[in-house]
């Protein structure tokens, strides 16, 4: 396979989007009453992402020894949690305004150090979303450790099977809304294994056949960010109980966009866009959850607060505000400052994040 990484502007538009159709899931009832849709797959996308983002990155490093697995853990827990620390002083008033403090010490020490609770609030109570940064971190541990040294076919199998395990949890759950709930945890790893897994399998499929470019990557990958769009916005009713639409989602349609994506480039302010909301994303997704939560106990607790889709997207600007601020002041320079402590002379790297 070639040795050389590339930067896929297209993929970080479709995390951004991902995560802000994530953020509209979880409004708590800020932008008034909403229904429910199928934007919870974007979990399943973020995981797909991964898998290639970081096989791309850092599959060859670890092959050749460039980054030993334990190495290649501390680069994504500098990657995931500067942002993550920031968002728990926020849920830990959230989770207080809401609920009886037992034990205010263990439950920081346990989100902290990313342990599930075993209790009705959610795995990760003081940040919802954070569910997922779990199975990122096991996912990549594996891939470190077990997965780069598999076969295309091998991995392929071991997606498939994780594929039909999460859809047999789905059966019992619904959909694929599954794996943050104490009761369907253990289906959080299938979920991750199955879309990671054929994220690998993605990125090793273009390395070896090296697609040529969609022409005109700027008109094409807004379009498939506007499918990407249409498709979080499918009412979850419609197919609830129904668990193989998830499947053909996860198994089908998003993988065949992302490999459109993967095959674009852009240009002009298209590039700038879609460069932004990848860098937005992460900050999106993870500071999304404790904000809503908070302005859920207050409203609880009496405080006045309007919940209406005008009133409401004042929250969510506010949120898209504070998330460039935080990318630009606090993350981006963080991260930069503890890679140099961890590794003052790095060998050149794609800058392409995933998370």
């Amino acid at each position: 396979m070639n040795s050389g990484r590339q930067f896929f502007t297209a993929l970080e538009a479709l995390r951004g989007i991902a995560a802000i159709m994530v953020m509209f899931l979880h409004t708590g009832g800020t932008l008034g009453p909403m229904p429910a849709n199928i934007s919870y797959l974007g979990v399943d996308l973020f995981f797909l992402l991964s898998g290639v983002v970081l096989a791309n990155s850092y599959e060859k490093r670890l092959t050749a020894g460039e980054i030993s697995p334990a190495g290649f853990l501390l680069h994504r827990i500098i990657r995931l949690y500067p942002l993550y620390l920031l968002s728990l002083p926020v849920g830990f008033v959230s989770y207080a305004l809401q609920n009886d403090l037992e034990s205010p010490a263990g439950l920081i020490v346990r989100a902290i150090l990313l342990i599930p609770n075993g209790n009705p609030n959610g795995a990760f109570p003081l940040n919802g979303p954070s569910w997922s940064l779990f199975f990122e971190l096991w996912a990549g541990l594996l891939f470190a450790v077990l997965l780069i040294r598999l076969s295309f076919r091998t991995l392929l199998v071991i997606a498939l099977g994780a594929a039909c395990i999460t859809t047999y949890g789905a059966w019992v759950g619904g959909n694929f809304d599954i794996g943050h709930q104490a009761g369907y945890f253990a289906f959080g790893f299938s979920r991750v294994l199955f879309s990671f897994s054929l994220g690998i399998c993605l990125y090793r499929l273009y390395d070896i056949r090296k697609p040529n470019t969609v022409k005109d990557g700027n008109i094409t990958g807004l379009l498939i960010c506007g499918c990407l769009i249409l498709i979080t916005n499918i009412p979850a009713i419609i197919f609830f109980g129904f668990p193989y639409f998830d499947l053909s989602i996860c198994l089908v349609i998003f993988p065949a966009i992302v490999w459109i994506a993967m095959r674009t480039t852009q240009t002009g302010r298209v590039e700038l866009i879609f460069g932004w909301l990848g860098r937005l994303s992460y900050p999106i997704y993870i500071l999304h959850g404790p904000i809503f939560s908070l302005l859920h106990g207050l409203r609880q607790q009496g405080f006045n607060l309007p919940a209406s889709p005008a009133a409401g997207m004042i929250v969510v600007i506010a949120i898209f505000i504070l998330a460039g601020v935080i990318t630009t002041r606090f993350d981006e320079p963080v991260r930069k400052k503890l890679r140099m402590m961890v590794s003052p002379n790095p060998p050149p790297a794609a800058t392409q994040s995933a998370t």
